[in-house]
């Protein structure tokens, strides 16, 4: 039967579409949900690593600072600093240094004066050029106490470093430095925190060629333009040339849920953190890379098991809404031949009807057979009366004729008092409306003012009675009530204003037959008609007037309306979406001068020609009718002035019309 699957089908797609919808929101949803958990734990798991690598860094610091409480004590070193006697002091340095390096990891030892002047390198004695004023060096020169931090070298290194002023018997001796490379801790709380880590430092930190050096020293490979702005000092993860640039320029390595890598069949997730010195400034990244392996494999279980199950439901839901349905197509079906079967009876009655009308049809044309019957006897009967009934016809055409000219004359004057009539009928209640309306919004704003003060005084004298009061006003949504009703009262007074304008063109109506030349003010015009236009203009642009002073001019006011309506109406369909429109008039002589442009799109060259031809419009089927212009420039030539224009493609288009001040001739 003809539609018969018709309410199955309408049923059935939308509650495919509707499963598929809700199962991809919880998917999505699943999906935003498990970002934010990495995120999550990437931010606790590096406080965690922050915890322990400042507990490792601490631990080392406090060992480094007994092995220099120890050199401080022991009086060789006493006496080789107090003598200046460099080759005594490396000598029993040189044997201390290999003992800490073996066992502690040491990597620096150095000597310096009371100044802070680098005396002696154990590690590397031969080089006596001065070191650097560190920051760990100028804290325990500043506060004449042992002091360590991590700053990094100048070779690119980053190193733990524990300043110890050395005195004896009060006297400053110099300065013991100790320093460990990085390298050790990091390895250390890989072990610990069973992550990995990659190290990077700003060039701008460094030298090429001393980085370079220092790579060279630590047995590592100096990849110097492997990155822009970047070099690797250290990591834990063996990653390629091309994984490593990939993750570093990534811009989610710095994002809370990270960056999600597949390397060596596992599933990773990095994310960089600032890297800072001791003294707090950030010298590069420290990049921290997640094994989610077992948490990537658990959440693509739990999708898959969620879709399948809920797949079944749905297949079961569909299984039960298509039998459902299948019988209520059926019944439908019933109906319809029910239906059928009732029409079909009528049809049957309806040809019964047919038939009674022919037969009545066919006793018409007999009466109107007997009727010509009956005429050809009158019109035998009246022979003698025909000249005289032409003469009376003759007198019934003159009087129909004069008739006729009176009836269209009252008929003219009736429609002017109905139409005076109906505007002063309906002026009266539209001012009592409009009255009342604002009455009405002067009422809201009292008493919305007067529920803001009972609300502040409630919550200033009584907090449980504000309470209750602001329940039970969100249960009776007077909020909503109150701003309905000023809704309610604008769009009334809107309504009342657009009566207003409909009584005001009713008025007019009633004074159509004053249709001669007279004075008129063209800014009038103008302005009246940009009121009946105002509300196409208001979504569309801005008007801007710029008017000079200019004299009366003697014109068909209506018809100039009709012009400026037109042209208004023309620039506003013209703006796609908001723009201006400039109306300008000036005295040129004994002529007056208006134009009307808009910031429309403008009119290609070759078209500009041809559009205030008949039929010829530029506007989508259906919007114009292409007569609007070809009226507007009869109009003007009829009042003996000129219209032209000006466009340009991105521009706009603008309108002149220039109107002799005294009228066309006749």
């Amino acid at each position: 039967m003809p539609g018969k699957y018709r309410v199955r089908r309408q049923v059935i797609i939308p509650l495919t579409l509707t499963f598929a919808v809700l199962l991809g929101t919880f998917i999505y949803a699943s999906y935003q949900i498990r970002l934010d958990d990495y995120a999550s734990s990437l931010e606790n798991r590096y406080q965690r690593v922050q915890q322990i690598f400042a507990s490792l860094t601490h631990n080392r610091s406090m060992t480094m600072l007994s092995i220099a409480e120890i050199i401080a004590d022991r009086h060789r070193f006493q006496d080789a600093m107090l003598n200046a006697d460099r080759e005594m002091l490396l000598h029993h340095g040189s044997t201390l240094f290999q003992r800490i390096s073996s066992g502690q990891n040491i990597t620096h030892f150095y000597f310096h004066d009371q100044s802070g002047n680098t005396f002696l390198r154990v590690y590397q004695p031969e080089r006596v050029e001065a070191a650097s004023m560190r920051y760990t060096k100028l804290q325990a020169i500043q506060s004449d106490n042992p002091f360590w931090g991590l700053e990094l070298g100048s070779t690119g290194t980053f190193t733990l470093r524990l300043v110890y002023p050395w005195h004896m018997d009060d006297e400053l001796l110099g300065y013991i430095e100790l320093g460990q490379e990085i390298d050790q801790i990091l390895q250390e709380l890989k072990t610990i925190t069973h992550i990995d880590f990659l190290i990077t430092i700003n060039k701008e930190h460094l030298e090429q060629s001393d980085w370079e050096n220092g790579m060279q020293m630590l047995g590592r490979t100096a990849e110097w333009d492997l990155l822009a702005e970047q070099v690797v000092v250290d990591h834990t993860l063996e990653l390629t040339n091309a994984d490593t640039q990939r993750i570093m320029n990534s811009e989610l390595l710095a994002a809370d849920s990270g960056l999600s890598l597949n390397l060596n069949q596992r599933n990773l997730r990095a994310r960089s953190f600032p890297l800072p010195d001791a003294s707090g400034k950030i010298v590069g990244e420290f990049v921290m890379f997640k094994d989610m392996t077992d948490e990537v494999r658990a959440f693509r279980i739990f999708i898959i098991t969620i879709t399948t199950f809920s797949l079944t439901l749905c297949l079961g839901l569909f299984i039960f809404a298509y039998i459902i349905l299948g019988r209520t197509d059926r019944r439908l079906h019933q109906a319809h031949q029910q239906l059928q079967l009732e029409l079909d009876n009528q049809a049957s009655t309806n040809m019964q009807l047919e038939k009674e009308v022919r037969e009545r049809k066919r006793a018409e044309e007999n009466l109107g057979q007997l009727n010509e019957a009956l005429e050809e006897r009158v019109r035998e009967r009246t022979q003698e009366l025909h000249q005289l009934n032409q003469d009376l016809q003759t007198t019934y055409r003159d009087l129909q004729a004069q008739q006729t000219t009176i009836l269209q004359q009252d008929k003219m004057a009736c429609i002017g008092q109905l139409a005076a009539g109906i505007a002063h009928d309906i002026n009266n209640p539209i001012g009592f409306v409009s009255g009342n309306l604002e009455v009405l919004h002067s009422y809201s704003d009292k008493l919305k003012r007067y529920l803001q003060q009972e609300q502040e005084l409630a919550q200033k004298h009584s907090p449980q009675l504000w309470e209750q009061l602001h329940q039970h006003r969100q249960q009776l949504r007077i909020d909503m009530l109150i701003d309905d009703l000023d809704d309610l009262v604008s769009e009334s007074l809107e309504g009342t204003e657009r009566v207003s304008r409909i009584v005001l063109n009713l008025k007019g109506f009633a004074r159509l037959d004053d249709t001669g030349e007279q004075l008129a003010d063209i800014h009038e015009c103008l302005e009246s008609t940009l009121g009946i236009v105002a509300n196409e203009l208001h979504h569309k642009a801005e008007v801007v007037r710029d008017y000079a002073e200019v004299p009366l001019v003697r014109c068909y006011p209506q018809q100039l309306n009709q012009v400026f309506m037109n042209l208004l109406i023309n620039a506003a369909q013209a703006i796609e979406q908001w723009g201006t429109i400039t109306i300008s008039t000036r005295r040129q002589g004994n002529q007056i001068v208006v134009s009307i442009s808009d910031t429309g799109p403008g009119v290609p060259a070759d078209l500009q020609q041809k559009i205030f031809e008949p039929f010829y419009t530029t506007k989508p089927v259906g919007v114009g009718t292409g007569l609007g212009l070809s009226i507007v420039q009869e109009i003007i030539h009829r009042h003996g002035g000129t219209i032209n224009v000006k466009s340009c493609a991105g521009e706009g288009t603008a309108f002149t019309m220039i109107l002799p001040v005294s009228g066309a001739e006749s």
